[in-house]
């Protein structure tokens, strides 16, 4: 991993969208256009989707044994942090 890139190198980008959906759901109610960010967030997820399912056609498999590793994981993870607010 490069010096300059702070991502953890277990998280997918759609693990990032969404935190970032989190976040903005729970903490940006007052904000005047949420919906506007959600809705851009939301394409943006399905956007990365797309383009995870594109790359996963081009190595026929690569890495499905390490996502289904991972997945679960973060799953969990993800639930008990939305569960903690």
């Amino acid at each position: 991993m490069s010096k300059f890139c702070k991502a953890k190198p277990l998280r997918t980008i759609c693990e990032v969208h969404r935190e970032m959906y989190d976040i903005i759901f729970q903490e940006l109610k007052e904000f005047p256009r949420q919906a506007e960010l959600i809705e851009k967030l939301e394409t943006a997820y399905l956007m990365a989707k797309k383009m995870d399912a594109k790359l996963r056609q081009y190595n026929a498999g690569y890495g499905k044994d390490w996502w289904e590793a991972i997945h679960a994981g973060l799953v969990a993870e993800t639930l008990k942090r939305r569960a903690g607010q």
